[in-house]
């Protein structure tokens, strides 16, 4: 499948954001990613081939890819997508994936289902779709963000805070180096969705676990998360290959 390229905007210092029309109408769910595809003469080890989370809702239509470079250094096929003029396309593959979140409407109370999103650097564009795309649907965000980076400039600061301030539930904490999420983080945003719920609930409805970010950082916040005794089914993993944890 074509995409073409009609937009790209820079975000924060060297990450930017290419938007791009498919040539057939799509659908896709929120969290989901594209393999995409770009022809190079002479690529380096990593082929011409990434892997890239939607970073648009379904409802903007367009595919957003949010990426971070590397002044001076960087892949072939990042220094490619770079270099891509509007009226420029790429190939893509997909949707795949399963880091979404389960429809409200198939619930039978929405507002029971809650959600700790664990978030480093880069890793927060699978976010920033499913959380605009509950917004747009107007469905409760009944999550707790942990968001870590290692400087103050966090990609879509400005339009997560603007979905926030029209949903209390949603709540925002924010980690800049060296301050670290870390199992004392996590143990207290867990018990504050516990404390919020009648006894007999809090002890069978713990909030799904979703964590985003460098390779690294996800397999490490993994093994927390199993040592604090959190159930595999209640964990959904995200990582993205090439960045070292912020």
């Amino acid at each position: 499948m074509k995409l073409t390229l009609v937009n790209k905007k820079p975000e924060v210092a060297n990450v930017e954001s290419f938007l791009f029309k498919p040539e057939i109408d799509l659908t896709w769910q929120a969290g989901q990613f594209f393999r995409y595809h770009l022809e190079d003469l002479n690529p380096d080890t990593r082929k011409t081939n990434r892997y890239f989370t939607i970073a648009s809702a379904p409802f903007e239509k367009l595919i957003m890819i949010t990426t971070r470079f590397v002044p001076g250094d960087g892949s072939t096929f990042k220094k490619d997508l770079l270099n891509l003029k509007i009226g420029d396309s790429l190939e893509a593959s997909g949707p795949s994936g399963d880091f979404v979140v389960e429809d409200p409407s198939e619930q039978s109370s929405s507002s029971n289902k809650n959600f700790i999103f664990i978030a480093g650097g880069i890793g927060i564009t699978p976010f920033r779709s499913i959380i605009l795309d509950l917004n747009h649907n107007q469905k409760p965000i009944n999550i707790k963000l942990l968001y870590a980076n290692r400087t103050p400039d966090f990609i879509f600061k400005s339009e997560l805070e603007s979905v926030q301030k029209k949903h209390p539930e949603f709540k925002i904490e924010y980690y800049v180096d060296p301050l670290r999420i870390d199992e004392k983080a996590i143990q207290l945003a867990i018990n504050n969705y516990k404390q919020s719920l009648p006894f007999a609930r809090a002890k069978r409805n713990l909030p799904m676990i979703y964590v985003s970010g460098p390779e690294p950082m996800v397999e490490a916040f993994g093994e927390t998360l199993t040592k604090m005794g959190v159930a595999k089914n209640q964990i959904k993993q995200d990582f993205f290959p090439g960045y070292t944890a912020p």
